[in-house]
């Protein structure tokens, strides 16, 4: 990790920098902005310390905060591995219910096919006589001999 990444990310980071150095006011932190420039000059001004000791602190939070953020970024790392994981668990369990849902459907539009096929072949045997057209309508339906 180099300070850009301390700059690119001081939202997250302040919150520490505040630990760290307790005396810096939420205003020096605005002012400071990620920049170890300000950073160094502000830590100087409220803790009077020497230019050297300044740097020397900051060098040692740096160290610390890096390797926590490392350690952080290694667990996030883990976490989406396992996430991945999951996901293609999940993935293959939709693919095998889809398929069962599938050969059901088709089973039951075979079925359903055969059931209008045999009651066509049924109502094909039937015919209509008797009916009387002035009065538009039929008697009696009756069997057809085959």
């Amino acid at each position: 990790m180099d300070w850009n990444q301390v700059e690119g990310n001081w939202k997250q980071v302040k919150g520490n920098v505040k630990k760290q150095w307790g005396k810096l006011t939420d205003s020096d932190l605005t002012a400071i902005d990620g920049r170890r420039e300000e950073l160094e000059g502000k830590i100087q001004e409220r803790y009077g310390y020497t230019k050297d000791r300044v740097r020397k602190e900051i060098d040692e939070w740096y160290r610390s905060i890096a390797y926590d953020l490392s350690r952080k970024s290694e667990d996030l790392a883990d976490q989406i591995d396992t996430i991945r994981a999951d996901l293609e668990r999940l993935s293959s369990t939709v693919s095998r219910v889809a398929s069962t849902q599938l050969e059901r459907a088709q089973d039951r539009a075979v079925e359903a096919a055969t059931q209008v096929e045999e009651t066509s072949q049924t109502q094909s045997n039937f015919g209509i006589s008797d009916c009387l057209p002035a009065w538009g309508s039929c008697l009696a339906l009756s069997r057809v001999d085959r």
